[in-house]
C-alpha cells in the first residue's frame, strides 16, 4: 500500500512538473515587413498555460536573466538585443518584454531566444525553450524585393523547429506550410506540431484541424485558412535526459508566423 501511494505521489509530480515547465516562450513583431530605416517593435512573450498549453495567452513574464535574445541580420551577423529590452506593466510578473530594433539591412531577418534552466516544482526539471521570428526589410513596402535567404538551415539550438516553407514568399492563405522538428540536429518523430491562430482556442486534449504528428524525418504541414498571426509550437519530454540536478528535461520551441491573404513580393538577387 505504501508503495503504490509513493508511486501515485511520483506520478502526480511528475504531470505536475511537466505542466509547469511547459509554459512557452515566444517572439514576435508588429509587422511582417518593415521599410528600410525603420523599427521593428519586437516582443518577447511568456504563456501558453491554458488549454492544454495551446491558447498563447500571456501568463506572466519571463525573467530576462534566464534567456537569450539574438538578432541575426541576413548577413547572417548576430547582435544581442536582450539588453535593450524592457517591460510593458509595472507589476513585476505582469506584461512581456519589448524593444524597438532600428533595421537598415535590406532582406529577411530572423529573432531567436533560447533559454536552459532547472526549475523546482516538485521535483527538478531542466526545462530548454526556444522561438524564433522572421521579418522582411525593404527599401519599399508597396514592392518589396525578397533577396536569396536560407530559412531553412538550423540554428544549433538543442530543440528547434525549422521552416521548410519560405515565410516571406510562401506563406500565404490556402498554401501549405511545413516545418521539421529537430531534437539535438536530428529529426524527430511523432512529436505533436500545434498551429495556432492567433485568439483561436483548440479542442480537446488532440485537434486535428491544427495539429500534426512528425513523420520520420520530422516534418509536419499545415495550410492557414485565415489571415491571421500563427504561433506554431512543439514539445518533447526527455526522460532519459537526467542528471543529480534535474529529473528529466522538458524541451519546447516555437515559430510567429504572419499567414496573409496573399504575397506580392518581387524575388530578387
Amino acid at each position: 500500500m505504501l508503495r503504490h501511494t509513493l508511486l501515485i505521489a511520483l506520478a502526480i509530480t511528475l504531470q505536475a512538473c511537466q505542466s509547469a515547465a511547459a509554459h512557452d516562450v515566444w517572439l514576435q513583431t508588429n509587422s511582417p515587413l518593415i521599410r528600410t530605416g525603420e523599427v521593428a517593435h519586437v516582443d518577447l512573450r511568456l504563456g501558453n498555460h491554458g488549454n492544454h498549453h495551446r491558447d498563447f495567452k500571456l501568463a506572466g513574464r519571463i525573467n530576462l536573466d534566464w534567456v537569450t535574445v539574438d538578432h541575426i541580420t541576413p548577413d547572417g551577423a548576430r547582435a544581442d538585443i536582450k539588453d535593450a529590452m524592457f517591460t510593458t506593466a509595472s507589476a513585476e510578473k505582469e506584461g512581456y518584454w519589448t524593444t524597438p530594433l532600428s533595421v537598415s539591412q535590406p532582406g529577411v531577418h530572423c529573432v531567436v531566444e533560447q533559454l536552459d534552466r532547472v526549475m523546482q516544482h516538485g521535483a527538478s526539471v531542466r526545462g530548454i525553450r526556444t522561438a524564433k521570428t522572421y521579418f522582411l526589410v525593404a527599401d519599399s513596402l508597396d514592392n518589396p524585393a525578397l533577396r536569396s535567404h536560407s530559412h531553412e538551415e538550423p540554428l544549433d539550438l538543442p530543440f528547434e523547429l525549422v521552416l521548410q516553407t519560405c515565410p516571406m514568399s510562401e506563406v500565404k492563405v490556402g498554401a501549405p506550410i511545413t516545418v521539421q522538428v529537430l531534437h539535438q540536429g536530428k529529426p524527430i518523430s511523432d512529436v505533436v506540431v500545434s498551429f495556432i491562430p492567433e485568439g483561436a482556442e483548440l479542442d480537446g486534449e488532440f485537434d486535428p484541424e491544427y495539429e500534426f504528428r512528425t513523420d520520420a524525418e520530422g516534418m509536419a504541414t499545415f495550410t492557414a485558412q485565415d489571415a491571421n498571426r500563427h504561433l506554431i509550437v512543439a514539445h518533447y519530454t526527455a526522460e532519459d535526459e537526467s542528471s543529480d540536478e534535474y529529473a528529466f528535461t522538458s524541451y519546447g520551441s516555437t515559430i510567429t508566423l504572419h499567414v496573409p491573404k496573399q504575397r506580392t513580393l518581387v524575388i530578387g538577387d
